[in-house]
């Protein structure tokens, strides 16, 4: 079949997992800059988000535009290295390299399935393209504690961060608007650094408002049952001349055996400044023969090798549908559920990547194909 065919050859090489090593930037504030370059082979862009000690975003391949979303660092206080990794699939890439002015250089290692890595030399550059959207990039992380009399050590981990443009025409205001949508701004705002400094003061002190009318014999018997976490964090997931995407990555933990997570997508018509809608890209015909073409996608991705119902192989549903939380690359168009939405919390979000070649009969005018 033709359409299992073009899948198999445009995804194969879709599936990543990556760790590297960069030295931090010396400045203490958030920040956000697209950096682009050689790894290995391949041609690679990252575009990093810095908020206090902690380092956010998606590094991307423009071979396979397979979004590699960074979910943890941790600086190395011997190196003065920084530890960040993500997860997509069964390869791993790991970059150990130097920061110098506004570059990073080094070795990286590939390798599959815990096997022998690959090495090759990379090197990745600040981009002054005229491409990427200028943002300047807000934060307020916090922590709070019980008061001492409690005798109860749970705690409120507060940290939430914000890509806010630096141009004010009115496709920034398009963007401003959804960014205050997603973080929760319901009033007209000046600064965004500044609510969410509030928002964090107000979430932290209604945690230990709440908790402190217990007893200390109350406090002991629930123990770090009171702890809880919150994450909420605006980010440029992927951009190229016609269209941005916009990730809204939340975390919570309220108690039990662990938290949830998801990502919210929004994608832009950079021409217009008009938040995307799936009926924007592809057209009705597209929209229904999706669900067929999704099949194919995660069989693909997930080394299904047989013929019965995705649900017989891992999966919660029968069906994968469409839906509007979707990203474009210059090569193909990609949809993430939630966990439990069509698979397990163990197996995280899932990515599913669509090929522009399958799909080159349905598309709209806001997509272009290089």
């Amino acid at each position: 079949m033709k359409i299992n065919r073009l899948v198999n050859n445009a995804i194969a090489v879709h599936l990543l997992l990556f760790t590297f090593f960069i030295a931090p930037a010396q400045s203490t504030d958030g920040w956000y800059k697209v950096f682009m370059g050689k790894v290995g082979n391949y041609n690679a862009v990252l575009h990093l988000h810095k908020s206090a000690k902690n380092y956010s975003g998606y590094l991307w391949f423009s071979q396979n535009q397979w979004p590699m979303q960074l979910y943890y660092n941790e600086p190395d206080k011997k190196t003065d290295s920084l530890q960040i990794s993500a997860s997509s699939g069964p390869l791993a890439i790991v970059l150990t390299g130097l920061f110098s002015g506004d570059s990073y250089t080094g070795l990286s290692e590939l390798s599959k399935d815990n096997g022998t890595p690959k090495k090759a030399a990379f090197q990745l550059k600040v981009s002054n393209e005229k491409t990427f959207t200028p943002f300047g990039y807000f934060y307020a992380v916090g922590s709070a504690k019980l008061p001492p009399q409690l005798k109860n050590e749970s705690q409120f981990e507060y940290a939430s961060s914000a890509i806010w443009p630096i141009d004010n025409n009115n496709i920034s205001q398009a963007y401003k608007s959804e960014i205050k949508q997603q973080v929760g701004i319901k009033t007209p705002v000046t600064e965004i650094g500044k609510w969410l400094s509030d928002e964090k003061n107000k979430q932290m002190n209604g945690w230990k408002k709440e908790y402190s009318k217990l007893s200390p014999k109350e406090a002991s018997e629930m123990g770090m049952s009171l702890s809880a976490q919150h994450e909420d964090r605006v980010l440029v997931m992927y951009e190229n001349e016609k269209n941005i995407t916009l990730a809204h990555y939340s975390y919570g933990y309220s108690g039990g055996a662990h938290g949830s997570f998801a990502t919210t997508l929004s994608s832009f018509s950079k021409l217009s400044g008009k938040k995307l809608k799936l009926a924007d890209v592809v057209n009705a015909a597209g929209i229904q023969i999706l669900p067929k073409i999704l099949d194919q996608v995660a069989r693909v991705q997930y080394g299904v090798k047989n013929t019965k119902p995705l649900d017989q192989n891992g999966f919660l549903v029968n069906k994968i549908m469409p839906n509007e939380n979707f990203y474009l690359t210059e090569n193909g168009l990609g949809f993430i559920y939630a966990p439990y939405a069509i698979k397990s919390f163990a197996d995280g979000e899932v990515n599913l990547l669509v090929p522009f070649t399958v799909l080159k009969s349905y598309l709209q005018a806001v997509v272009s194909i290089k």
